[in-house]
C-alpha cells in the first residue's frame, strides 16, 4: 500500500477503535500495520498533531504542540530544555524515538478527517465506492509484495462472499441492496482492524491480506467476519431486511507454498464453504 491517505485513514481508523491509541519505536507493527515505514510513520504523527486531528495526553508534548501551532508563547517552562522550546517539531518527533509510552486521542477534526478520506479516496478509485475497503484493483500488487517479505513473516488471503444477497436486490431493489452490502463491508473492515487490509471487487467479491499473524490467527479473523455478517441486521424504509450471512476461503503461508497461488487456493475455498452449505469458513 503506497498511497499516503489510505495510510493516514487507517491511523485515524484506528484510533476509533481503542486498542491502538499508543505508539513507540519499541513497536514497529503499529507502523507496518498502517504501511509507513517509521520515519514516515512519525512525521504523520506530528503533522496530524499540528492539524488538530489528534491529541497527545503527555503535558510536556501539549506544550510542545501549543508551541507549534503558535498557541503557547512566553517563557520555556521549568521542565523543558531550551532545544525543545526552540524546535518543537525536532522534539516532538524524539518523543516518538524514545522508550517512553506515547498516547495519541483522536479528536473531533480526526474524526471529520476520516470523512474526508473516505471521500477522496473513492473519487480517485482508491477506496471502493462506498469508501470502506480498498479497490481490488490493489490486491495482487499488495500480495506480490507481501510475498517478498522474510519467509519466517506469514502471509494469509481470506476471500469472501454474501450468501443469499441477491434475492434481496431482486425483491428490495438496489437501495436496499446497498444497505446492507455497506454494513457487510464495514464488518470486513471493522473485523480485521489494523492487522489487515480489505479489498472489494465486483459485487460482494472480498478479499482481505494478512501479514506476520500465522494460519490460526487468521482463521480467527475469518471466523469473526462470519459471525459479524451473521449477526447483521439491517432495515430499509423501516422494513426490516432478510438476513445474510458469509462464505469464506483462508489459505496462509505456511503450511502453503510462499506463491501468488495463495490467491486461488483461498478463492477455491470460499466456493467450497458455499458448496458445503455457506455460512462457513473453510481453510485446508
Amino acid at each position: 500500500m503506497t498511497d499516503i491517505r489510505y495510510s493516514e485513514l487507517l491511523f485515524l481508523q484506528s484510533l476509533t477503535t481503542g486498542r491502538s491509541d499508543y505508539f513507540n519505536h519499541q513497536d514497529p507493527k503499529k507502523a507496518e500495520a498502517v504501511g509507513l515505514d517509521p520515519i514516515t510513520f512519525i512525521e504523520l504523527v506530528v503533522t496530524m498533531l499540528e492539524e488538530l486531528y489528534v491529541r497527545l495526553d503527555d503535558p510536556n508534548g501539549q506544550l510542545l504542540v501549543g508551541k507549534l501551532r503558535g498557541e503557547v508563547g512566553g517563557g520555556v517552562p521549568p521542565s523543558m530544555i531550551k532545544s525543545q522550546w526552540d524546535n518543537p517539531r525536532d522534539a516532538l518527533e524524539k518523543l516518538y524515538w524514545s522508550p517512553n509510552l506515547q498516547r495519541l486521542r483522536l479528536t473531533y477534526r480526526g474524526l471529520r478527517r476520516i470523512d474526508e478520506l473516505r471521500e477522496v479516496l473513492a473519487r480517485d478509485r482508491i477506496l471502493e465506492p462506498f469508501g470502506i475497503l480498498l479497490s481490488m484493483q490493489y490486491f495482487r500488487n499488495d500480495l506480490r509484495s507481501a510475498l517478498r517479505l522474510n519467509n519466517d513473516i506469514p502471509v494469509s488471503v481470506l476471500y469472501a462472499d454474501m450468501d443469499h444477497f441477491k434475492p434481496i436486490n431482486t425483491k428490495f431493489g438496489q437501495n436496499a441492496g446497498d444497505v446492507v452490502m455497506k454494513a457487510y463491508l464495514e464488518v470486513v473492515r471493522d473485523q480485521i482492524g489494523m492487522f489487515g487490509t480489505g479489498y472489494r471487487g465486483v459485487g460482494d467479491e472480498v478479499a482481505v491480506l494478512i501479514k506476520g499473524q500465522g494460519r490460526e490467527r487468521a482463521v480467527e479473523f475469518a471466523e469473526q467476519i462470519r459471525n459479524g455478517v451473521k449477526a447483521l441486521k439491517c432495515k430499509y424504509q423501516g422494513h426490516e431486511l432478510p438476513q445474510v450471512s458469509a462464505s469464506l476461503g483462508v489459505a496462509t503461508t505456511p503450511p502453503e507454498d510462499r506463491k501468488m497461488e495463495l490467491e486461488t487456493l483461498a478463492e477455491d475455498r470460499k466456493r467450497r464453504a458455499k458448496k458445503r452449505g455457506r455460512n462457513r469458513v473453510v481453510a485446508d
